[in-house]
């Protein structure tokens, strides 16, 4: 290895649920994504650039907007997302310099 001390590889799963207020969510609902990552030590701290793969379609609805003034919603617009093709359209690369949470 070039950086034996200082590169490492990550691999991850990141799973989660979203779901309207008052309807409890089910585990039917969970997404499940994978990931791989690189992490290299710097003096300023962990570097890391990690790619996942998101297999699931966007679910078409309204986008809304909340007034944290008074609650009232806005409609900003309806989402129709396709799901893109090919393998590569569907990973997502990530570039961070710092510790995850």
């Amino acid at each position: 290895p070039v950086f034996p001390d200082r590169l490492r590889l990550g691999v991850f799963v990141d799973a989660g649920q979203v779901w309207e207020r008052g309807n409890p969510g089910s585990v039917e609902g969970l997404r499940v994504t994978p990931g791989v990552g690189l992490r290299f030590v710097t003096a300023l701290g962990p570097v890391r650039l990690d790619a996942a793969y998101n297999g699931y379609p966007s679910e078409r609805g309204t986008l809304y907007y909340q007034n944290s003034a008074d609650g009232s919603l806005t409609a900003v617009r309806i989402l129709e997302p396709r799901l893109p093709f090919g393998f590569w359209r569907r990973v997502v690369l990530q570039f961070a310099v710092g510790q995850v949470f």
